[in-house]
C-alpha cells in the first residue's frame, strides 16, 4: 500500500498541533509496514499512489489545492480535518480581519468535506460541528489523536540546576493569542510560584505583551528538544493550557502521562476527551484561571489521568485504526 501524505509547506518550520498529528501518524503507519510519502506541493503527479491523505482544514488554502489535484487523478482521499469553528474565538478576541478571512474560506472547507471519501474527526464534538456547518453527516470515522508513551519517562528536577526552578506551573504551546499565555501570566502575577512557558514565538506582538506583563516568576523557554521536553513535563507540578480554544490540546495529553496535574480550557473538545480527570478554566476570566491552577497546584498527584490516556490515546492505536480504514477504502 503506497500512501501520499499532504500538509502545509511550513509544517516543520512552524510546528503546531497539525504537525504533531501528521508526524506521529506517519511514523506509526510506517512502523506497520506502509509506504508513506510526503509532499507539500499541490501539483504532484499522484497516479502511482493508492490513496491520498490530507491534513488540516483550518489553514484551508493548501488543502483545497491538494484535494483538487487528488480528484484529477481519481484518487481515494482520506481527510484528517483537525477542525474546530474558530469564529467565536476571533469574535471574543476582536480579531475581525481573521474572522472575515475565515468566512471567506468556508466554501473551500465545504469542498474538502464533500469530496473526501472519509474524514477522521478526533471526537464526536468535531463530527457534530462539521455536520452543523457543512451538512456532512456520513462518511466519517472517529479516530482519536494520541500521545507518545515515552513522555512518561522524563527525569525530575530537570530545570533546577539550570534555572533554579522546580515543581513549577508549566504551559507548553506556541506563544500565540489562541494559547492565551498572557492571561495565565496575569492570573499568577501575585504568586511567587515559578511559571514556565515553553514554545516558539508564533506572534511577536503577543510575545511582547507577555514580556511586558511577566513578573520575575515567569520563565520563557524556546528551542527545546523533544527529550528535554519530557523532563520539563516530569519536573512540573501543574500543566495549564488556558487557550481560547483547544481540540483537545495535545500538550494536555503529554503532560497527563508525565504525571502533571492538568488544567485545561473549557472551550473546544476538551471535556469530551479529558472528561473529569482534569480541572477546567474559562480562558477569558483571570479569576477562573487562577482558581483552577491553584487548586491543581495544591492537590496531590494521582495516576488516574495517566492510566486513562494510556488506555485510550496512543498513536500506535490511532495508526491501526487508520490502516484498517485505508484497507476498507481500497
Amino acid at each position: 500500500m503506497k500512501i501520499l501524505f499532504q500538509i502545509r509547506k511550513d509544517y516543520l518550520k512552524n510546528i503546531a498541533g497539525d504537525s504533531i498529528v501528521f508526524l506521529n501518524i506517519r511514523k506509526e503507519l510506517m512502523d506497520l509496514g506502509l509506504k508513506v510519502d510526503v509532499c507539500t506541493e499541490h501539483n504532484i503527479y499522484a497516479k502511482n499512489y493508492d490513496l491520498v491523505h490530507i491534513f488540516n482544514t483550518i489553514r484551508v488554502k493548501e488543502s483545497y489545492e491538494f484535494m483538487k489535484n487528488a480528484k484529477k487523478y481519481n484518487k481515494k482521499v482520506v481527510l484528517t480535518p483537525i477542525y474546530w469553528d474558530l469564529r467565536n474565538f476571533y469574535k471574543a478576541t476582536n480579531q475581525w480581519e481573521k474572522l472575515r478571512a475565515w468566512e471567506k474560506s468556508e466554501q473551500k472547507r465545504k469542498y474538502l468535506f464533500e469530496n473526501c471519501d472519509v474524514f477522521l474527526p478526533h471526537c464526536y464534538g468535531e463530527a457534530e460541528l462539521i455536520y452543523r456547518n457543512y451538512g456532512i453527516a456520513s462518511k466519517f470515522a472517529i479516530v482519536p489523536y494520541g500521545v507518545d508513551p515515552s513522555f512518561a519517562k522524563g527525569n525530575r528536577h530537570f530545570l533546577q540546576s539550570r534555572y533554579g526552578v522546580d515543581e513549577y506551573i508549566l504551559c507548553v504551546g506556541r506563544i500565540h493569542h489562541q494559547k492565551n499565555q498572557l492571561n495565565l501570566i496575569k492570573a499568577m502575577s501575585k504568586e511567587n510560584i515559578p511559571v514556565v512557558l515553553v514554545g516558539s514565538v508564533n506572534d511577536k506582538e503577543y510575545y511582547y505583551n507577555c514580556l511586558q506583563a511577566a513578573k520575575n516568576n515567569v520563565l520563557f523557554l524556546d528551542n527545546i528538544k523533544r527529550e528535554e521536553l519530557k523532563s520539563i513535563y516530569k519536573s512540573a507540578r501543574v500543566h495549564v493550557l488556558p487557550s481560547w480554544i483547544e481540540y483537545p490540546g495535545l500538550a494536555s495529553l503529554e503532560a497527563g502521562i508525565a504525571d502533571c496535574n492538568v488544567v485545561s480550557t473549557e472551550m473546544g473538545s476538551t471535556k469530551e476527551v479529558l472528561k473529569g480527570f482534569v480541572r477546567y478554566c474559562n480562558p477569558g476570566a483571570i479569576a477562573s484561571i487562577y482558581s483552577a491552577t491553584m487548586e491543581a497546584f495544591e492537590s496531590p498527584k494521582n495516576n488516574q489521568l495517566k492510566e486513562y490516556i494510556l488506555d485510550h490515546y496512543l498513536w500506535k492505536e490511532t495508526a491501526k485504526k487508520i490502516q484498517a480504514l485505508y484497507a476498507a477504502l481500497l
